[in-house]
Formats: C-alpha cells, structure tokens, sequence
C-alpha cells in the first residue's frame, strides 16, 4: 500500500502554504498599486503625444495648402512661359515633400522626385473618384485625401481642396511625400500614431505595409466623434489598446495608441521577478523542511520500500534498525516477518511441484477443504502406447529421463490452455479442464482441452524429429476427451488429501483414451464434447462404441484439426503424421479380457 500523504510532504505543504500567502498578497497589493499609477500616467502620455501630434500634422496640411495658393496666384500673375517655368522649380525646390500639384492656373505640374509616376497620377486624375471632387463647384465642398500609397511606392497622401470666388469655384490637388509625418508620428517609444479620414480609411502610417487598410475597430469611434462635434478628441480603450484620438480640419483624425502589454511591462518584469524571489524562498524552505523531516520520514520509507518488496514476493530484506524507538522495532519485526514468508513460500514452490499450482494456491489459503463439489468438467487421459516395450529396452534412470522430458512437453500445453494436471499413472496422464476453476464455460473448457492434446501433437511431432536424429523409435500416444459432471474435491484422509475429479465422465474418457489404439487415431473426443464445440473442430465420426455400463451406442470423434486451421485437413492426413495405417475395423480385435468396448460396423 502506497502512502498518500507522507509527513514530509505535508510539512512542506504547510509551510509553502504559509510562504506562499505571505508572497502572494504582498506581490499583489504592490502590483495593483504600480499597475494603476502606470495606467494613469500611460493615459495623459499618450493623450499629450496625440494632441502633439494632431498640431504638427493640421499645420503640415495647411502650409501645402496655402503654398499651393501662393503658387496658383502667381502663376496668374505671370505671363511668360519661361517664367512660369522658373515658378514651378523654384515652387518644388522650396518644397521637396510635394510630389506634383495640379490647377486651372498651373495644370499638372510634377516634382523631379515624382519622375515615373505621371502615368499614374494621370490615371488617377482622370479616375471617377477624383473626377467627381475636381468637376463639383460646390464652394463649400470639404477637402477630400486619399492615401496615394498605391500610386507611389512609398507613403503619399493627395488632396483636393476648393478656391477662388463663390461664383468660379476651382479646384486645387496637391500630392506630397508622407515620409516625414510617417517619421513624426512613430517618435513615440511604445506609442503608435497614425492619420485617418472619416472613413478609418488610413492615410499616414507609420507602419506602411498596413498603411492601405481600414480600420475597423477604430470605424465606431471615428463616426461618435462625428456626431459630437463638441468633444473633438476623447481617449478610450479598444481591444486592450489606450487609444487617444484627436480631431482635426476637414474631417481628420490623429490617432495615438499604446497596447497595455507595452504600459504593464516594467510592472509585470517586476512582479516576475518576484515571483522568482518567492519561488527560490520556496525551494530554499523546502529543503530545509526536507533535511529536518528526513530523521523521521527515511525509515518510515524503508519500512514501506520493504513492504512493497514483500508484496512482490522478494521476502529476503537487507534493511537494518538505525534508532532504538517504536519505528527501530517495527524494523526488526518487518525483517523477521520477511524471513517466516520466505520459508512459506519455499515451500509453496515444492508443493506446487507435486500438484497444480492453481490448487496449491487455493489449499494454502484454506479454499480447499474435505470434500468435494459437483462441476460441469472435459476430462483428458492420454497414454504413450507400447510403453512396456520400450521401457524394457532402457535403464531405470532412463526410463526416468524419458519420461521426464515427455511429461515437460505434455504438461506444458495443459498449462498453457488453462487446464489442471490431475495425476500420473505411470506413463498415463489425467488432466481436467473446467475445475477447480473455469475458463468461462463448459464449451470453453472443451475446447481448451481439444486445443491441448492438439498442441501435444505437435510437440510430440518435434519431439519425434529430435529422436529420430539420435536413432530412437519415435513415441506414439493416444489422447481420450469427455465432457461431463464430475464431483471434483479433496479426498483422502485429514493427514493426506489428493485433488480429483471422480464420475462417470471419468471413467469414460479412460475408455475413450483406450480406443485411439484399434481406430490408428491419436485423439478421440466423446459426443459430449463434441455437441459442446462442434463449430469449432474438424472431427471424423468413428463407428458406434458400446461401453462398458452405457445402453446405448456411444458416438466417438476424431480430431483432425481446430476450424479454419487448414492442414492436417483429413484423417488421413492425420495418420501420416502420427504414422498410422487406416484399420479394418471390422477385423478389430477388442479387448477381450476387459471388455470395454465392442466395436458397430
């Protein structure tokens, strides 16, 4: 039996309990503390970066707006073309950002870093979206952006805006190169800013392989900003992400965030390293607690190592008393414990040697008591034939011989099919299936018993192999099988006692055994088994045998095979093997003297 809850274990418990709380609530209320103090300063950061930002951006619009305004009333005032010419240069030089601009006064004009591109800003142009803002006279019309970062192959915004008199309304665009706010907006160390219309559509991003997204999970936030023009910046949180958002000209919002992951990090690297702190408190504490709990627990632990070695049957113990308290004794009382099983088991071993284990088992533990009880048993007999004859030829000692290795090879397939050695009658032996115990049921015993003497036949074919190498006559054996109720117990004396089975069933697989002779067979099964496993087994009908005590005719199989084996296939097949000749049954000679049996034509 394992111990659930050793006393060191317990100990430990205790104080890493103890320890553990102390830690714990210590770690947390400091924790809570630094968590809410770097929320709120995160908050008015990011808040202070994004209203930062939000100024610089509005005010980058408008210079290229009202330098392109300039530019547009210039080139109204000059005639010449060389001189609207030098304009533009001198207009692009002083503004290196702006990509090209395009107006009634200037028509397209581009900047020597939009090189390559006029194709595709003529494309856009000339698209429906932007044809539609540049044709409409509508004077109070808003300023329209769009993200040129699919025009250009870095970040770019374009914006058309309205000028000029109510009564002859133009339209100015204006392209310039984004890198800069993209620089500006990604100042932040943990914070991210970006530049959406009223769409979340993105304009400017830091981040330019995301910069040609919408943002959906800002899209709510930027239409409630819409509808509320009195609160035109606000900071919330989205998705675990501080975001401050501030709302500039023409419908545009500067958005800051900082993930909370960024804002707890310094508090959670801090409070990891507590923990580590705690856990090394901890193991410190354990190890002290496992020094001081050793004096007790280790011989508690010997005595349960040596229990479990008992209980696998290794009763030899080498453990030794180390005090001279209640566990010392308890020591010495395990070792001579240890030492009186072994002497039981030894002699277990030696008396399961002279009968089945199964039995010995059972009269050891005192299940087996005189008398006996009435079982639904398959009995076997099976006897080497001519054994007189051989055994006349040999040597007491290698009669013995002979007959030891034979039973070993025999006994074995008993054994292994789950049946029960009863005796030996000299060369003869008598096995049972079905009692003591059963394999599940009478059907089931039958066919371990034919599965039996069928692997004896195969061992005693190998067996023969072997002798016939050496230049001995090969053994020849007859198996008999019946199926039956028997009274199977201990009978004999108190001082002596013998497990058997006794009945009628008995008697007649003896007498089946004796029939394997005149039918040149090696196995023979009554119609009792056979009714039991007929599915089973491959069987040859042999004619009728009036026996002994028995009215009617009784019927005798021979066992060619177990279903669906394949060879043997016949009885003759059989014969070969066992190395019979088919017999004239009508010229069989019976036993005269015993009278056992008489064989129908």
């Amino acid at each position: 039996m394992k111990i659930k809850y050793p006393i060191s274990l317990k100990q430990i418990l205790l104080f890493s309990f103890l320890i553990i709380l102390v830690l714990g609530v210590s770690t947390t209320l400091v924790s809570t503390l630094i968590r809410t103090d770097d929320k709120i300063k995160a908050e008015e950061n990011n808040f202070a970066l994004n209203g930062r930002t939000a100024q610089t951006v509005q005010s980058v619009f408008e210079n290229f707006q009202n330098n392109s305004f300039v530019l547009f009333e210039a080139f109204s005032a000059v005639n010449s073309t060389a001189g609207k010419k030098e304009l533009g240069e001198a207009y692009f030089r002083s503004n290196q950002d702006l990509l090209f601009v395009s107006s009634d006064e200037t028509g397209l004009l581009f900047s020597p870093s939009a090189e390559g591109y006029e194709a595709s800003v003529r494309d856009f142009l000339n698209s429906p979206q932007a044809e539609s803002v540049i044709s409409s006279k509508d004077p109070e019309a808003k300023t329209v952006y769009f993200n040129a970062s699919d025009i250009f192959d870095f970040p770019a915004v374009i914006f058309i805006y309205k000028y000029g008199p109510v009564n002859a309304v133009k339209s100015g665009v204006v392209a310039f190169n984004a890198a800069s706010l993209c620089e500006l907006m990604g100042t932040g160390s943990n914070n991210t800013t970006i530049l959406v219309d009223g769409d979340a559509k993105v304009l400017v991003n830091p981040d330019f392989a995301s910069a040609k997204t919408q943002r959906n999970d800002l899209l709510k936030l930027v239409n409630e900003l819409l509808t509320n023009q009195a609160e035109s910046n606000t900071q919330t949180v989205v998705d675990g992400v501080f975001t401050a958002v501030h709302q500039i000209k023409d419908d545009l919002f500067v958005i800051t965030t900082i993930s909370e992951k960024s804002v707890y990090a310094v508090i959670n690297r801090t409070t990891y390293r507590i923990v580590l702190f705690s856990l090394a408190v901890l193991f410190i504490a354990i190890i002290l607690i496992r020094i001081f709990s050793n004096g007790i627990t280790n011989p508690i632990k010997e005595l349960v190592d040596a229990a479990g070695q008992i209980e696998k049957g290794e009763f030899e113990l080498s453990i030794k008393p180390r005090t001279r308290d209640e566990i010392g004794l308890l020591t010495e009382s395990f070792v001579q414990m240890g030492k009186g099983l072994s002497e039981r088991e030894k002699l277990m071993v030696s008396f399961s040697k002279f009968t089945n284990k199964t039995i010995a088992q059972k009269a050891a533990s005192g299940q087996l008591s005189l008398g006996g009880e009435n079982r639904n048993a398959t009995i076997f007999f099976s006897d080497i034939r001519s054994f007189t004859a051989m055994s006349e030829k040999m040597q007491p000692n290698e009669v013995v011989e002979f007959l030891n290795v034979y039973m070993t090879k025999m006994v074995d397939c008993v054994n292994k099919t789950g049946g029960v050695v009863d005796k030996y009658i000299g060369d003869a032996i008598m096995a049972v299936w079905g009692a003591p115990e059963s394999s599940g049921s009478p059907a089931q015993d039958a066919l371990n018993a034919v599965t039996a003497a069928l692997m004896m036949r195969v061992s005693l074919f190998n067996y023969n192999k072997e002798r016939a190498a050496k230049g001995l006559a090969p053994v020849k054996i007859g198996c008999g099988i019946n199926s039956g109720p028997v009274v199977a117990g201990q009978i004999g004396s108190e001082e002596r006692m013998e497990y058997t089975v006794i009945g009628d069933a008995v008697n007649l697989a003896s007498r089946t055994e004796a029939l394997n002779k005149p039918f040149a067979t090696d196995i023979l099964i009554t119609e009792n088994t056979y009714n039991l496993i007929k599915d089973k087994i491959v069987v040859k009908e042999m004619p009728g045998v009036h026996v002994k005590g028995k009215t009617d005719a009784i019927k005798m199989f021979a066992v060619i095979n177990l279903a669906g084996r394949g060879r043997p296939e016949s009885i003759d097949d059989v014969r070969k093997i066992i190395g019979t000749n088919a017999p004239d049954l009508s010229k069989v000679n019976t036993d005269d003297e015993e009278k056992k049996y008489n064989i129908q034509a």
